[in-house]
């Protein structure tokens, strides 16, 4: 491989792009352990759990939490993609967590010079915490891609009854 396209090869990144409520969201893809169907999966309620944990799965026998993005990202309630959701299942902090997605897009390929910083107002999370909730932004064609912080997007907030 020539230098320059070893260079070129380590300034892009590559997300994986999924859909939540409308809005197209990538995340490091080398954080992602695998994607599944959320339907054979039943998700188990956790009574006291904060409000965007959907509740947990049995996965090969380890008990994963379930992160429902559309609730994170307070999207309205969707019962047509009850069909197509996926989990993304990711390490973060060396736990494993299920993100639960409208749809799965795939491999999305960015230069590291095309992603800005989030806009001010879009970088703190729900609720005030002081994680960055997008660690930026980009265009991938048309539409533009909400990069995430999975450190920042776990910040649980407020708990449910």
């Amino acid at each position: 491989m020539s230098d320059e396209s070893r260079q070129g090869a380590e300034d892009e990144l590559k997300l994986a792009g999924f859909y939540v409520g409308g809005g197209l969201y990538g995340i490091d893809i080398m954080r992602i352990k695998e994607v599944i169907q959320s339907t054979p999966y039943p998700i188990r309620r956790v009574p006291h759990a904060p409000d965007i944990i959907e509740g947990v799965i049995t996965l090969r026998g380890v008990v994963i939490p379930v992160i429902d993005l559309r609730k994170r990202f307070g999207a309205e309630p969707d019962p047509e993609s009850i069909n197509f959701n996926k989990l993304i299942i990711v390490s973060v902090k060396g736990r494993i967590v299920g993100l639960k997605v409208d749809r799965v897009l795939g491999e999305l390929r960015v230069g590291a010079d095309e992603v800005r910083p989030a806009p001010s107002m879009l970088s703190k999370s729900v609720g005030g915490e002081d994680e960055d909730f997008f660690s930026g932004v980009c265009k991938v064609g048309d539409e533009v891609v909400f990069v995430l912080n999975l450190e920042g997007l776990l910040v649980t907030g407020k708990r449910s009854g």
